[in-house]
């Protein structure tokens, strides 16, 4: 998640700053799970040029939370596995920081 001058956090609301934010999560061979900065990584790697961003509709979220607004997309791609471990932590937990409403799935297919 990006920071505004006040270090509050903004959300990737362009394809491309969720391009960004994905391929920062994704883990080449020998890597640790958890990439700078703390970020969870998915267990695979794929190249970033195949990555397909739309981008969907933002979700708000209802009392208590008033005013919380969820930045949402979608990402496509192929990706290879590179340590099967994480990327069943990743797929059992989701990914990002906004998990708890129901965004982060990853599908398979």
């Amino acid at each position: 998640m990006l920071e505004s001058p006040s270090g509050h956090p903004v959300p990737h609301s362009t394809p491309d700053h969720v391009k960004n934010w994905f391929v920062r999560c994704l883990q080449a061979e020998d890597e640790p799970a958890t990439g700078e900065g703390g970020v969870a990584r998915v267990g695979a790697t794929a190249d970033p040029a195949a990555l397909g961003v739309r981008m969907l509709p933002t979700v708000s979220s209802p009392a208590p939370h008033k005013g919380l607004r969820i930045a949402r997309a979608e990402i496509r791609g192929s990706l290879t596995v590179t340590d099967p471990e994480t990327l069943v932590t990743a797929l059992s937990n989701g990914l990002g920081h906004a998990r708890a409403y129901s965004c982060g799935l990853i599908l398979t297919r």
